[in-house]
């Protein structure tokens, strides 16, 4: 099981509740993932969802890469957009901060089965989480030490970056998580 702030003595201080957090939330939501099947990862729970489809090209997208950050009603994820945004999000930010600061969203494709989403996922979480490992407090307050492009990254010290990215985690396993139950009390309904 993950451990506690003081297991993260090297880290800095005000990294080290992020990073315990990150860690068991990590494993925990690993953990949730076991037995995902392809069905369940495309199931929709709602006539109108976000979702991943595959393209009459034989690539795969999406009908939205993120979602406004504010209160407003959004149509139900299905497992598939939820782990591959988390997956994604994660992996093309930890390139843009610790990697080649190339990689784009769209060259990450969106997995269209179980076991592709389970990999995308672990990556992408991996990833980031190996890059905070080689941050200092400097660098957490470097506004832009985060670069990925798309984002306020450019114009935030690399704490804001941390929070919001541990928000993406948190709200997304969340997500997943529901979404399972739904997909399991859906298959005993009688």
């Amino acid at each position: 099981m993950a451990g506690m702030i003081s297991d993260y003595p090297q880290a800095p201080p005000r990294l080290a509740p992020f990073l315990a957090s990150w860690d068991y939330m990590n494993e925990q939501l690993l953990a949730r993932l076991e037995g995902l099947t392809d069905d369940e990862l495309m199931w929709e729970p709602a006539p109108s969802v976000l979702t991943v489809r595959r393209r009459p090209d034989g690539t795969t997208g999406t009908d939205a890469r993120g979602l406004p950050p504010d209160a407003r009603v959004q149509p139900p994820r299905t497992l598939a957009w939820s782990i591959g945004h988390l997956g994604s999000c994660t992996l093309v930010r930890a390139d843009w901060l610790v990697g080649s600061h190339t990689l784009d969203d769209d060259d990450v494709p969106w997995p269209v089965t179980a076991a592709e989403a389970v990999d995308l996922l672990e990556s992408g979480l991996s990833a980031w989480r190996a890059g905070l490992d080689q941050m200092n407090d400097a660098d957490l307050d470097t506004v832009g030490r985060s670069a990925y492009p798309r984002g306020l990254d450019p114009e935030l010290p690399l704490m804001d970056t941390v929070w919001w990215v541990h928000k993406e985690l948190l709200e997304h396993a969340a997500e997943i998580w529901y979404v399972r139950d739904l997909y399991a009390a859906a298959l005993t309904k009688p």
